[in-house]
């Protein structure tokens, strides 16, 4: 009855149109009103507890990171150099849009701050060039989610801080899938430029490799410093993240001159008002969390799920369908805070590696961004170029396929996760 009891307390809380965050907290502390045992001071303390918490200040400073870096002029240096490398290819300005997806993602750790910052750039040049205005917002759009999917990433900091599983560990085993998915929309990328190399005209003909290497060399170094004092250890994701603030601010106003002490103060005030209600969230969604498992909710889901299902790879493939589905109604991070505490035990049982499952968590939910109702990605895209969203969802059929594939061979192949944790560590 008490699980029950939250949970439909937090649906219909949704209903009225109660905030996500309130909607949580309420749903954890009803029960206790009924005589669970669930204690409101509890309650309060497991809040301030999830949010006074070393390694989720990365997620507000990798948003301001990532937020500078597309204002001092970085994320338009790291797609000229993409360009340049594969402009001159079959498809070459679409393969170069992945790959300035994957070098901002390698940054920012934000799916939709990638589809803005990218697509801003690529998306007038691809039209330009031949290709149709709608392939051009649907690859930029997809392309997105490798802004979660490439470390650092900031669903992989909340999954680890639900989990308490390091952060350092996800990062590392999340190369070879992001390499995996990145490659994927690549070779979609080439296959509709080849098909349609008639009407399409090549790209960087007018800069070098060499010529965008020097101009975009301080960005470049960027994600080199990040992901590379990282899985060096030199320092933790949060100091990185730290790190790569300050060093977004150093290149933008000393290096570059393309951002102001007032863009920097901008900055800052809108990250903050970013991360206030992910604080609320954050909070709330680890109370609940709580409750659930104070009134044996894993545990009942576990004997339902074992019940039903007794082969680890039918499990695995029916947690995909239930995450993909949530993705497509549920914001990411709340899914994560409410589901980790949930699904982990039961995958855990069936020695399924936590790292392993924070991976297929992320792939997920970064499906989730560009489904609809919810994904961000979507309106921002259509907010770009003036497509209805209507229209982006129709073209991102086959790019959803294909990520989808991806995430297949990322669940059933758990070494493509775990090798490179278990040779650097984490």
């Amino acid at each position: 009855m008490y699980p029950a009891l939250a949970i439909v307390s937090f649906f219909v809380l949704l209903l009225l149109s109660v905030p996500v965050a309130i909607a949580l907290g309420f749903g954890a502390i009803i029960p206790g009103w009924f005589g669970a045992p669930v204690n409101t001071g509890q309650m309060a303390r497991t809040i301030i507890t999830a949010i006074d918490s070393f390694p989720f200040l990365a997620v507000p400073l990798f948003m301001m990171a990532g937020d500078l870096m597309t204002q001092g002029g970085l994320a338009r240096r790291l797609f000229s150099f993409a360009d340049a490398v594969i402009g001159r290819l079959n498809g070459g300005l679409a393969i170069a849009t992945v790959l300035a997806c994957m070098l901002f993602g390698a940054i920012s750790g934000s799916s939709p701050a990638t589809v803005a910052a990218i697509g801003a750039m690529a998306v007038p040049l691809l039209t330009a060039q031949g290709y149709d205005l709608r392939f051009a917002t649907v690859l930029v759009t997809a392309s997105g989610t490798l802004g979660v999917i490439v470390p650092p990433s900031i669903p992989m900091i909340i999954y680890g801080m639900s989990a308490n599983v390091s952060v350092s560990a996800l990062f590392i085993g999340g190369v070879i899938p992001a390499l995996l998915i990145g490659s994927i929309l690549m070779i979609y990328a080439f296959c509709y430029g080849t098909l349609h190399k008639d009407r399409i005209t090549t790209s960087a003909g007018n800069v070098t490799i060499l010529g965008a290497l020097r101009d975009g060399f301080w960005a470049l170094l960027a994600p080199v410093i990040v992901l590379g004092g990282i899985y060096s250890g030199i320092f933790t994701p949060t100091e990185a993240a730290a790190i790569a603030v300050a060093y977004s601010i150093f290149v933008s106003v000393v290096i570059f001159r393309e951002l102001t002490l007032a863009g920097v103060l901008k900055s800052i005030s809108g990250t903050a008002l970013t991360i206030a209600p992910i604080l609320i969230l954050a909070g709330t969604g680890a109370a609940i969390g709580r409750t659930l498992n104070l009134l044996g909710v894993p545990g009942m889901l576990g004997d339902l799920i074992g019940g039903a299902v007794s082969e680890p790879l039918m499990l695995l493939l029916l947690i995909n369908v239930m995450l993909l589905v949530v993705g497509m109604v549920m914001e990411t991070i709340a899914a994560i805070i409410v589901l980790t505490p949930i699904l982990l035990p039961m995958m855990t049982q069936y020695q399924v590696d936590p790292v392993h499952f924070g991976l297929i968590m992320t792939v997920n939910l970064a499906i989730g961004f560009i489904t609809p109702p919810v994904g961000a990605n979507l309106y921002i895209a259509s907010g770009l170029t003036g497509l209805s969203v209507l229209r982006i969802a129709q073209g991102l059929v086959v790019p959803l396929v294909l990520l989808l594939v991806g995430l297949l061979i990322i669940t059933y192949v758990p070494q493509l996760t775990l090798w490179l944790p278990s040779v650097i560590g984490g």
